[in-house]
This record gives structure tokens, C-alpha cells and sequence, in this order.
């Protein structure tokens, strides 16, 4: 039985790079995260391939691909439809939230506790693990 379960990837994208290291040093400090900052849309999506991504955590205003762009390349792309994304945004009130149903956000400024918080519940291990073992009592 392996008793360390494999690190979650974590593609934060953030054009802005104090806040970019301030998320990915706060998740990499964390035992069960690996989390990498990329700071442009269009090599987001690569990363986020490449790394098999968990979870993204994601801003809206970015250079070249915004980031509603790269939700929209993430969700149509059969190999990343399904990895969770987390918006980080200061316009939490965004129409274009509505228009596709994102209801998965952290407004800036934020805690890092909440965010910690919102990464955790996206990314809490399976507890079908525990019960696929086989035994009983």
C-alpha cells in the first residue's frame, strides 16, 4: 500500500507575477500540491497538458488569450473538459460568469486561507480509496 499519495498539479495562470508566486509558493508549501505559474493564455493550455493538471486556478485579464478564452479552449478540448478551474478575478460580477454557468471563483483581493480553503475542496482525495481495499472491520 502506498501511504503518499501522488502530488495534485496545479496550473495557477496569472499575468501578474507577485500574485502568480504568492499562489504557487502558498500551494507548494503544501504537502499534497505541485503547483506551477504560467503568466500568458496560450501557453497555459500547454502546460496544462503537460502537466496533467488537478486543478487550474485561473484570471481573467491576461496577455494574448484571456482568460475566458482559455476556459473556452479548456472545456472544448476532450483531454482537459473535466479538470476543475478556479477563477481568480477582481470582477467576480462578470456577465460572461453568467453566460457560461462559471460559479467557481475567488474575487482579489483574497485570503490565502480562503484560498487554500477552495483548493482543498476541489482537490480532497477520492474516499472510494478507502473502501476499494477489500476488507472489512
Amino acid at each position: 500500500m502506498d501511504g503518499h499519495p501522488e502530488k495534485k498539479a496545479i496550473v495557477v495562470v496569472e499575468d501578474n507575477e507577485a500574485i502568480a508566486e504568492l499562489i504557487k509558493d502558498l500551494l507548494n508549501a503544501e504537502p499534497d500540491y505541485q503547483a506551477v505559474a504560467v503568466n500568458d493564455g496560450a501557453l497555459a493550455i500547454d502546460v496544462i497538458r503537460s502537466v496533467k493538471a488537478s486543478l487550474i486556478l485561473l484570471d481573467i485579464g491576461l496577455p494574448g488569450l484571456d482568460g475566458l478564452q482559455v476556459y473556452d479552449m479548456i472545456r472544448d478540448d476532450p483531454t482537459t473538459k473535466d479538470v476543475p478551474i478556479i477563477f481568480v478575478t477582481a470582477d467576480p460580477a462578470n456577465r460572461e460568469f453568467q453566460k457560461r454557468k462559471i460559479h467557481d471563483y475567488v474575487a482579489k483581493p483574497f485570503e490565502l486561507d480562503v484560498l487554500l480553503a477552495r483548493v482543498a475542496a476541489v482537490c480532497r482525495p477520492s474516499e472510494n480509496k478507502v473502501r476499494d481495499n477489500g476488507a472489512e472491520g
